[in-house]
């Protein structure tokens, strides 16, 4: 299917929708067992806009995966922010143009490397009557530039990132005109696992990467993969950097080191974002459940020190405090129509 035919059935969908805007969202997490070391979730829009109008769609916060974000289109949304992560929008060229407000995200393939700062997206006002929307996002753990592809993710920081520089130019256009051509979100999936997983055999044959049976059988479901140097796993929330060391028998110094090689940054940083991601999601849980929460009782039980750290940590994440967080109108129906 061509990306005009694409293009021409998601329109003939919206129509039958009573020109309303409509999209097929999902996530999904690896189907490939081998791949559950590097990928960590996948999240896809695929639909129709009919909506119009500038506005907020949402506000995307720091994380320690690394992304690949897929935008078939473009030209929908921006990103108002500093400090997003996306180094390849903090110098805008004429195919990335600046707009008076944010950055536009046009139609390409965005990396985005480990934390960052919180930043907006918000929707384009447009004068076209229907907008498709198709999009992917791949959430990466930490450790997979530094084990799949040999590169150390602090040496990539300001970079502007193509998949060419990840796959290879000839692989990477192969890899594009599949997606382009796919009509579902599944698809898109699909083919990503499919590409990924012949550069993780490449990297097998090349000796990068070690396999450890943990069967006799010997299938592709009780391999283990692993690098041929120590990869330090993420940081426990209870444990410190002294106790880590100590579980893996190395210094605290080296530990620190291995841990800015591997992930990009360091054991403090890392524990603190996701301290944050964990009390976010039980936030998020219990708001989306309607039931009401007690701040205090959930700093605690989230491991911090008190309920100003709680504070400090959370209004430095997403911009606010708990308090204006709980009080900020959410619009979830406009939530679900985008994958940040």
């Amino acid at each position: 299917m061509s990306a005009s035919t694409d293009t021409d059935q998601l329109e003939l969908v919206a129509e039958k929708n009573q020109h309303r805007s409509w999209v097929d969202y999902g996530s999904a997490k690896p189907s490939h067992p081998l791949l559950a070391r590097y990928i960590a979730n996948y999240t896809y829009s695929f639909g129709c806009l009919h909506e119009q109008q500038a506005k907020l769609i949402t506000r995307a916060y720091p994380t320690v995966m690394t992304q690949l974000y897929f935008e078939f289109y473009g030209g929908l949304s921006e990103i108002r922010g500093q400090g997003h992560g996306f180094a390849q929008l903090k110098k805008p060229t004429s195919s990335k143009r600046k707009t008076e407000s944010g950055y536009e995200i046009v139609k390409r393939t965005y990396i985005k490397l480990g934390l960052g700062q919180w930043f907006d997206i918000h929707q384009l006002a447009s004068d076209k009557q229907i907008r498709p929307i198709k999009n992917l996002k791949v959430d990466l753990y930490p450790i997979t530039f530094y084990e799949l592809f040999q590169t150390a993710p602090r040496e990539l920081d300001e970079e502007d990132l193509q998949l060419a520089d990840l796959l290879g130019q000839t692989t990477s256009s192969l890899m594009l005109e599949e997606m382009e051509a796919a009509d579902t979100g599944q698809a898109l999936i699909k083919i990503v696992e499919r590409y990924f997983l012949q550069h993780l055999q490449q990297q097998i044959s090349n000796k990068y990467l070690e396999i450890h049976s943990i069967s006799t059988t010997l299938s592709s479901s009780h391999l283990n993969i692993a690098a041929k140097g120590f990869t330090p796993p993420l940081p426990n929330l209870q444990q410190s950097l002294a106790e880590q060391a100590k579980r893996y028998q190395k210094s605290e110094r080296w530990l620190q080191k291995r841990y800015a090689e591997v992930y990009g940054m360091s054991f403090k940083q890392i524990q603190s974002n996701l301290r944050f991601q964990q009390t976010h999601q039980q936030l998020w849980l219990t708001l989306s459940k309607g039931q009401s929460i007690n701040l205090t009782e959930l700093a605690y039980r989230s491991g911090y020190f008190d309920q100003a750290h709680f504070i400090k940590d959370f209004k430095r994440y997403t911009g606010m405090t708990p308090g204006q967080y709980l009080k900020t109108n959410f619009d979830q129906q406009s939530q679900y129509l985008w994958y940040w």
